[in-house]
């Protein structure tokens, strides 16, 4: 089952990930329609589990080889162009959860959320798309 959620014309949040560097703001329009990932930004060479796109951020989850229990997070900061490439996202409490230097990301349908290590939020972003095969 495909689940889409297509809304246009979002104001970002302002996004900051450290050790990888998400760091934007602006405007995205809805449903850019690519494959796998998107022309330029993540892409996943696997089954593509969650496309989404923020105002800030492009990202993918992908299938790790032997349909291992973990999944690939690939995250694009817009307006920088850094990746971040993290290997060991897990699905939990309806989304993807990954940690990469302190750092915690929840990919779920409504929006990617980043969390400091203290656990502070320092970044909401609402997806102006977002794609899942999960149901």
């Amino acid at each position: 089952m495909t689940n889409r959620i297509r809304t246009a014309g979002l104001t970002a949040a302002t996004a900051v990930i450290a050790a990888g560097g998400i760091f934007g703001a602006g405007q995205a329009t809805a449903d850019p329609g690519y494959g796998d990932g998107f022309p330029g930004g993540p892409t996943c060479d696997r089954q593509t589990f969650v496309k989404a796109e923020s105002a800030s951020s492009q990202i993918v989850i992908c299938q790790n080889p032997g349909h291992a229990i973990d999944y690939t997070y690939k995250g694009l900061a817009k307006s920088t162009g850094k990746t971040l490439v993290v290997p060991t996202a897990r699905y939990a409490s309806s989304g993807y959860h990954v940690h990469n230097n302190g750092y915690a990301y929840h990919v779920r349908p409504d929006a990617l959320e980043i969390q400091a290590p203290d656990g502070s939020v320092v970044s909401y972003e609402p997806w102006t798309y977002y794609d899942s095969t999960e149901g």
